[in-house]
């Protein structure tokens, strides 16, 4: 039975990717001998859906897995998702709350709420994993891990006691960021800052003048600090100040020496409020402070910025207060200001820094074993990347890696919430402290309430996803017993490549070198795989909120096919690039899908005329004699060898480019239409060449489109075997043929087409061709017959003079040859005659232009892009009459 006419993926991607997976291709054998390569899916939210950031993902990973796979590896690409704390948190509470749940946590406690949110994930975890299916990912499903498996568990028990017991997780007061829209800390990689218009207020403050952004925060301000050298405040170093504010709390500050102050910043004295800035409670640590809170968890100033301020929003307090000093007399002046806002990334609401007793991960205690010495986290995280153990796509980030540890502070773990991994310490009473992977004996213990940083769990991911189970359930298992009694990770880790989005190198990958060269003493990945980020037509990021040039991955898939999907983002991609996905671009890449199921049918109807349907005997080619078999067999070789070039380098777009390139001008527009001429079309060399070309194409297309070529194998090559499980083309060293003599022909060819294209002729007009050969002749003249019918010549004649010098004729020069054009004597009158209509049009068209040119009133009152653009159009009609004159003289 032959192919359809047209490739329909609906119809087929589903059963295919059953096949894949009833075939056992995705599945890893941890006792397999072969070299491992290994990915680790970055989980999506378990209750999230596929959008384009996850499919570009997906597409990259899928690339590399089936790629390698091929090459002979031992492939385990890894899936799993993540719990997503507080995002899965919120969105059960919110929707509790619109079934009339007024405050769920009052009203179903912890365990109730707990239970229902791990409901909520069972029931939407299957979404996900259908897409991901969807868009043909080769992952191993019989390890999909989820980061609240218990085994995951207690791996995160196991390390957070351990960092305990080692000095470098610790318990106490610092400024942490506050969210109170979620009522939780969250950490500073889960900030980004928002220019907005504010107002910068100078105050007289006692003696002294100080410039502010937040006059609220000065009803809790504890001290002034000044430059030591700042000769303008020597006088009043070490003093008390006792500062009266209208309508508010009477404070005492102390005029402290800070190097750390800019004495160029507004007026060179800073009121320190240590509660509400990270910056003021370092002073205040340096210089013993005491901090007064006056802005609380819930985003209302508290009773210590006195009664009349109690209550308020920090806005409204902002205004009121900042009205209160300029009654006083105490408002020097307010100027306007443009303030960087923090705001958290999930919520989009602002921070805001509050003292809360936290636990922390210290950064620069020297406590790990690392290459024979005990150093800091932070030393730890710089000697992985800069020794090369690690290395970073695109390499201009690692810059931006060694700035972000330079800048790296203590990392706040616990979150307020109740949704995630339970911090893993235990109290009894006032005294007893317990940390440990499982719960103390004996009775009155209680755990801390809060729970883990999500990215705390996450970062264990490349590790803890491959300890054994069982061996995990066991509690008097410690963690190396585990991590050297677990098959899956002494032969998949470290893994070979992290790739995921340039826009989470922080919140995610550094940490998991940070935690894993910690808990292991192995780096996590060999290679960063950094990913741009996926644009509109527009060059803006897709956004729900431009549905007119947003893309939806599944709708992708559903209209066009995973393939179309997955090619648009991998052809021309580059790591760390953004890359704009339009629909043009898709339909660019159908266009491709569908060049490839017709050259698939052409070639098999091709062998099959040649040697009908007992392909048996057509093997691997070591070599041809005629000089187009030959070349074929050489650019095929070239091909190869480039593409895996280019996929060692991890670019696989300009490796999808170059397969593309050859295919569709190498293969398609040169051998497919040269073979059509005898002797070439009854050569059995020739099939076997077809064969071997076919088999090639479909390998290297495989890792990018994978449906549809999966299927065009198994109809036309596989015997039976799944392209997936089939080795990765080979650099045939007998195919090592001399590409320039066949290379001029190919050249000649596309010059001729172009004179054709530039002079408009009619696709089936024939021509006259003078050839002057200047080199390779031989080959010239063994490709006559081929030459002439792509260029459609109806006479062709090799010719000693130049025949450039014929003045009615359209030459081609190229050092190999020159080449005359000529239309076919038949096609003359035809010719002339399309030309003449084309001289008419072109005239009335002029006619109107002119007219409106002459127009005053139009000229006058259009707009001024109007007229140049008809003054432009003008232009070019103009210079095509003339050319279309030029061509019929020619024709005379």
């Amino acid at each position: 039975m032959g192919l359809d006419k047209y490739w329909e993926p609906q119809k087929y991607e589903k059963d295919l990717y059953r096949k894949w997976e009833e075939s056992g291709a995705f599945i890893a054998d941890a006792q397999s001998e072969r070299e491992p390569f290994v990915i680790s899916m970055p989980p999506p939210n378990a209750t999230g859906t596929l959008h384009t950031g996850h499919a570009v993902m997906l597409a990259i990973e899928d690339c590399m897995s089936r790629w390698r796979r091929m090459a002979g590896d031992e492939v385990l690409w890894l899936p799993g998702t993540d719990h997503a704390a507080i995002a899965t948190e919120s969105v059960v509470i919110k929707n509790l709350q619109a079934e009339g749940m007024a405050n769920p946590r009052a009203e179903l406690g912890r365990e109730e709420l707990v239970s229902r949110i791990a409901d909520y994930v069972a029931e939407s975890r299957d979404t996900i994993r259908k897409q991901i299916r969807a868009i043909g990912s080769s992952c191993d499903w019989s390890r999909e891990r989820y980061t609240m498996d218990p085994q995951l568990n207690r791996c995160v028990n196991a390390v957070f006691a351990r960092m305990f017991r080692d000095g470098l997780i610790y318990r106490g007061p610092r400024i942490v960021n506050w969210d109170p829209h979620l009522q939780t800390t969250v950490s500073d990689d889960e900030i980004y800052y928002e220019d907005r218009q504010a107002k910068f207020y100078t105050i007289k403050y006692g003696p002294f003048l100080v410039a502010t952004s937040r006059p609220e925060t000065k009803l809790g301000d504890t001290a002034i600090a000044v430059h030591p050298s700042d000769e303008r405040y020597q006088e009043h170093i070490g003093k008390t100040y006792e500062i009266e504010w209208p309508k508010g709390p009477t404070i005492s500050v102390k005029v402290v020496a800070d190097p750390h102050v800019d004495p160029e910043m507004g007026t060179g004295a800073l009121g320190v409020t240590p509660a509400h800035s990270h910056a003021d409670f370092d002073i205040a640590q340096r210089h013993d402070l005491p901090l007064v809170e006056v802005i609380g968890e819930d985003g209302r100033m508290t009773g210590a910025a006195g009664e009349h301020y109690a209550g308020m929003t920090i806005e409204e307090c902002r205004e009121a207060f900042a009205g209160e000093l300029e009654k006083a007399g105490l408002l020097e002046k307010v100027e306007p200001y443009t303030q960087k806002v923090s705001l958290c990334y999930r919520s989009k609401k602002p921070v805001e820094p509050l003292p809360k007793d936290q636990w922390f991960i210290a950064v620069d205690r020297p406590a790990v074993p690392w290459k024979g010495q005990k150093q800091t986290l932070k030393q730890v995280l710089r000697d992985a990347v800069q020794s090369g153990m690690i290395r970073i796509l695109p390499e201009h980030e690692e810059k931006v890696y060694f700035h972000w540890i330079d800048n790296l502070r203590d990392w706040c773990i616990s979150r307020q919430i109740w949704w995630g991994h339970r911090i893993p310490v235990y109290y009894r009473g006032d005294e007893d402290m317990y940390v440990g992977h499982r719960a103390p004996e004996g009775d009155g213990w209680h755990q801390d309430p809060d729970t883990l940083d999500t990215w705390f769990s996450s970062a264990l991911w490349t590790w803890s996803t491959l300890v054994d189970p069982e061996l995990a359930a066991d509690p008097d298992v410690s963690l190396d017993q585990l991590l050297r009694q677990s098959p899956d990770f002494q032969k998949f880790h470290p893994t070979s490549v992290m790739e995921t989005g340039y826009d989470i190198l922080f919140f995610w990958v550094a940490r998991m070198i940070l935690m894993t060269t910690y808990a292991t003493g192995q780096v996590p990945f060999k290679t960063v795989y950094l990913h741009g980020l996926i644009l509109d037509k527009d060059g803006d990021k897709m956004s729900k909120s431009k549905p007119e040039t947003a893309v939806d991955p599944l709708e992708v898939i559903e209209e066009r096919g995973a393939d179309v999907l997955r090619l648009s983002m991998m052809l021309g991609n580059a790591p760390g690039v953004d890359l704009k996905l339009t629909p043009e671009r898709m339909t660019g890449c159908q266009r491709l899908i569908t060049k490839l199921w017709n050259a698939s049918k052409l070639i098999d109807a091709s062998i099959g005329r040649i040697v009908g349907d007992d392909r048996s005997e057509l093997k691997i080619p070591q070599g041809a004699e005629h000089p187009i078999n030959q070349w074929m067999l050489a650019r095929i070789r070239k091909l190869v060898s480039y593409a895996d070039r280019r996929f060692e380098a991890y670019a696989f777009g300009d490796a999808a480019e170059q397969i593309r390139q050859s295919f569709w001008g190498e293969l398609c527009d040169f051998y497919l239409e040269a073979i059509k001429v005898a002797p070439l079309s009854e050569k059995k060399e020739t099939a076997e060449v077809l064969a071997y070309a076919l088999r090639t194409y479909l390998k290297l297309f495989h890792p990018f489109m994978p449906y549809v070529t999966e299927y065009l194998w198994g109809e036309l090559v596989g015997d039976g075997e799944l392209l997936i499980a089939s080795p990765w083309p080979e650099v045939v060293s007998e195919h090592d043929y001399e590409l320039e003599a066949v290379d001029t022909v190919e050249r000649l060819v596309a010059a001729v087409r172009g004179i054709r294209a530039e002079q408009g002729l009619e696709p089936g007009a024939q021509i006259d061709l003078q050839i002057q050969s200047l080199a390779h002749d031989d080959t010239f003249r063994a490709c006559e017959a081929i030459i002439a019918r792509l260029v459609r010549a109806e006479q062709l004649e090799w010719v000693d003079a130049d025949p450039s010098d014929d003045a009615g004729a359209s030459v081609a020069v190229d050092p190999a040859f020159k080449a005359a054009v000529r239309l076919g004597r038949a096609d003359i009158e035809a010719e002339k005659a399309r030309l003449q209509k084309q001289l008419e049009q072109t005239e009335k068209r002029l006619v109107g232009l002119e007219k409106q040119l002459a127009n005053e009133n139009f000229i006058n009152r259009a707009k001024p892009e109007a007229v140049a653009n008809v003054r432009k159009n003008h232009e070019e009609a103009t210079a095509t009459l003339e050319s279309v004159k030029e061509r019929l003289a020619s024709l005379d």
